[in-house]
């Protein structure tokens, strides 16, 4: 092996030590600590905000944000880290090699490649992944799940990547071949029928594959619910409730799908500790995600960005094989072992798409708390609601500002809060914003 291999190599092995040892030491120091679940968003649904405020909890708030602070630093850095190790020591281009001697044709040699990167990617990220989705969560009280479920889902998640990749990597080297200049456009064309499966599958395919979903079963609930939704004017809408309180005690619900596999989902958390005014007005929260077309709205940002990434692969990653390729082994974007590389430029992109995904997700709940008030017109349910989402809660006390960009996806809960006092348009005579979607509006 080349004495440049292995410093990198020793570079990649001395910070993956580090952070092992850097999440068990802070391990140790919180480990008496307890608090509620903090949930970032999934890019297809609309979930309400679980960032918890409570003013007693300001010393386990900023425990929580030193640790988590250094594990989001450590996300972006091993997601840089990793494939420039690959790139760099001549590995992607061994690996390329390797699949192309097993694998008959492009199909089967590209979805070799992907998985075996997939497969290091997880493995260099594992402790991380661990601390972060497991240890970290039980450190502060977000969850008693127990580690055969987490690791099965773990599981899970991992061999639904290998399929995705093992079927769809080819497309965009397929393209790259026939149409050098204009492959970026092609596959983007390509991703958008596969984004919309996606979105009709992820509910109805995906999610039950990790958890466990039934009708409400409760008669008087439902009924109040399906007549909300008919003040809305939506027309057999499905409502579901999600087993979550066998891995956590926090309170959630979430809208998801698009067509006939749209959903509307409650945690059996909030049937179980919310009243049913509370839930009626969690419930028209979701409603206002439905009538408002947020999801729509992502679908569309999603494939822009989607073609916008895609053309800034194509212009920047043959200019750094150019430069780089005596250390890559490899010489054009259309081999395989680019891949590692294109995985550099998304993840840079992500570093300005992120935050920018977050403030616009944070005008839609805002928008989405807004009808929700207006359809109910019940203040007073809408906050003790949400307080009993804060209840016993960490809270962030002063958040710096790449933090709050990077990971806050809602409004903080005490602002929604105070809107929910104020928020009275019907009292000064004033009209509401959406009325316009609300039958018979009073």
């Amino acid at each position: 092996m080349k004495s440049k291999n292995k410093v990198w190599i020793l570079i990649f092995i001395l910070t993956l030590t580090i952070g092992v040892f850097s999440f068990t030491k802070e391990k140790s120091v919180f480990a008496g600590e307890t608090g509620k679940s903090i949930s970032r968003k999934v890019l297809n649904e609309s979930k309400i905000s679980n960032t918890l405020y409570d003013k007693n909890d300001d010393n386990l708030g900023e425990s929580y944000y030193r640790s988590d602070r250094v594990v989001q630093a450590a996300k972006i850095i091993m997601g840089f880290l990793v494939p420039v190790v690959i790139l760099f020591t001549g590995f992607s281009a061994k690996l390329s090699n390797f699949s192309k001697s097993i694998g008959k044709n492009l199909f089967l040699s590209i979805g070799i490649y992907g998985i075996v990167y997939n497969l290091i990617d997880s493995l260099a990220n594992l402790p991380l992944t661990y601390y972060a989705g497991y240890i970290q969560s039980h450190v502060f009280g977000f969850s008693h799940q127990s580690f055969n479920t987490w690791i099965r889902n773990y599981s899970i998640n991992l061999l639904l990547n290998f399929v995705g990749i093992f079927l769809f990597l080819w497309i965009p080297y397929k393209l790259m071949k026939k149409s050098p200049k204009k492959w970026w456009i092609y596959t983007g064309i390509a991703i958008i029928p596969i984004t919309l499966f996606m979105y009709l599958a992820q509910p109805v395919i995906i999610d039950p594959l990790f958890n466990k979903f039934k009708p409400l079963g409760n008669e008087t609930i439902e009924r109040s619910l399906v007549e909300l939704t008919e003040k809305a004017n939506i027309k057999d809408c499905t409502i579901l409730q999600i087993d979550k309180s066998r891995d956590t005690s926090m309170i959630n619900a979430y809208m998801t799908g698009i067509g006939k596999a749209k959903r509307i989902v409650l945690w059996d958390t909030a049937i179980n500790k919310l009243n049913l005014r509370e839930l009626s007005f969690v419930m028209a929260h979701e409603i206002g995600h439905y009538v408002l077309g947020h999801i729509k709205k992502l679908i569309f940002i999603q494939i822009i960005i989607t073609f916008i990434v895609l053309y800034i692969i194509s212009k920047v990653a043959p200019s750094i094989i150019k430069r780089y390729r005596g250390k890559f082994k490899f010489n054009k974007i259309s081999n395989v072992a680019s891949y590692p590389l294109a995985i550099i430029i998304i993840n840079f992109c992500l570093l300005f798409i992120v935050p920018s995904a977050n403030a616009y997700s944070c005008y839609m709940e805002r928008q989405a708390d807004t009808f929700a008030i207006e359809i109910t017109r019940d203040n007073e349910a809408a906050v003790s609601a949400f307080h009993k989402l804060s209840k016993g809660g960490v809270v962030v006390p002063k958040p710096d500002i790449f933090y709050k960009m990077w990971k806050y996806d809602h409004p903080p809960i005490k602002e929604r809060i105070d809107f929910f006092k104020i928020y009275k348009p019907w009292e000064e005579g004033r009209s509401l914003k959406y009325d316009k979607y609300i039958i018979n509006p009073k």
